[in-house]
């Protein structure tokens, strides 16, 4: 293997605020979960990824990353690269312009 990408979605909810179920049918539904909620759970397991390999095996983190400070937070984890989609959907292009401004 030369390399992970990690973690893009989630079935968990945990992340979810629990106004937001009571509000949003879609949110209590089965399936899988990205943005915002993923964002935590994303950065811890490319955190142990990194620590599991020693640094050694390239990571490109995925998930919750809405803008610099997500960035950051995943390159501070040990990711090498970073992914950016559902940033993108809510966001637009200009968020690629504010990642790199912000690091």
């Amino acid at each position: 293997m030369d390399g992970v990408i990690a973690a893009n979605t989630t079935l968990s909810r945990a992340g979810v605020e629990p106004q937001s179920l009571a509000r949003s049918a879609w949110a209590a539904r089965a399936g899988g979960l990205s943005g915002s909620p993923l964002r935590s759970l994303s950065t811890a397991m490319v955190r142990k990824i990194h620590a599991r390999s020693g640094g050694r095996l390239p990571i490109i983190a995925a998930g919750g990353v809405m803008g610099a400070l997500d960035a950051r937070e995943k390159l501070e984890a040990g990711a090498a690269l970073v992914q950016v989609y559902t940033g993108l959907v809510y966001q637009g292009p200009g968020l690629v312009k504010e990642i790199l401004q912000g690091l």
